[in-house]
């Protein structure tokens, strides 16, 4: 029996010599090789042992050990800034609108026939003077042809005077009755267009009695003797200066309210 516990103290001595010298073996290797030193896994809380073991940034033996950094080994690399969206193309209404063209090409203005005419009482009395005037026109450039075609003896020529004659009676009368209290000076004006129409109706009336005789004779004799004839052309001279003084006074009214500024040789 004791030589049995004998053999037992020598084997355990033998065992501890044995794991001294792997032991011894092992820290060589460390230190030599540089094998990392196997740390023993110690809790979240043992803050003691984990400042206690010896490896990488421990502080010499008598220095202060430099607080360890809270951050991690490695910082983190923030999440990159997103890559701005491209946003769809923007709202046709936050463009500025480019005006549309037709495929004939851009829209042209309308071309009004002429100026807009005035309203009001003034310019209401000047369109009616000018119907007068147009009437007028209208019987002095038949007058002339109705004469030659006269005294050649053609009964139309004197149906032409005759009509004429009636038109100019009826300009006369369509003057006199004009209302010209809103025109500037329109008494004036109306009496001045009156007497031009009524030296032209004395002279339509004057070419109407030769024209009838001279048919009536069978168109014979002289026609510039004859007295009513030579009576027309001085009426008719007449007719012309105050067509003129007329026309004068009418321009100034035709430009301000857009009418035909007309000539006397064509009242």
């Amino acid at each position: 029996m004791e030589g049995q516990r004998g053999w037992w103290r020598r084997a355990s001595v033998l065992v501890s010599l044995a794991a001294a010298l792997v032991a011894a073996g092992l820290t060589w290797w460390v230190v030599t090789e540089g094998g990392a030193a196997p740390r023993p896994v110690v809790g979240a809380g043992d803050s003691s042992a984990i400042a206690s073991q010896p490896g990488e940034g421990a502080a010499a033996p008598g220095a202060t050990a430099p607080a360890a950094p809270t951050a991690s080994a490695e910082p983190r690399a923030s999440a990159e800034p997103a890559e701005p969206t491209q946003s769809a193309e923007p709202a046709r209404s936050a463009r500025p609108t480019r005006p549309t063209q037709s495929a004939a090409g851009p829209a042209q203005p309308t071309k009004s026939a002429g100026p807009a005419q005035p309203a009001g009482p003034a310019a209401a009395q000047a369109r009616a003077m000018n119907d007068v005037l147009a009437s007028s026109n209208a019987s002095h450039s038949g007058l002339t042809d109705a004469i030659v075609a006269t005294s050649q003896c053609r009964q139309s020529g004197l149906d032409r005077i005759v009509d004429i004659t009636a038109g100019r009676r009826d300009q006369l009368a369509a003057a006199r009755a004009l209302t010209v209290d809103a025109l500037p000076d329109g008494t004036a004006l109306r009496k001045s267009l009156v007497a031009a129409l009524d030296a032209s109706f004395d002279a339509d009336a004057a070419f109407l009695s030769w024209a009838r005789r001279h048919v009536a004779g069978g168109c014979s004799g002289p026609v510039a003797e004859d007295r009513d004839y030579r009576r027309g052309l001085a009426r008719s001279e007449d007719a012309r200066k105050a067509k003129a003084r007329f026309a004068d006074a009418w321009r100034t009214v035709a430009k301000a309210y857009g009418l035909p500024a007309w000539r006397p040789d064509q009242i």
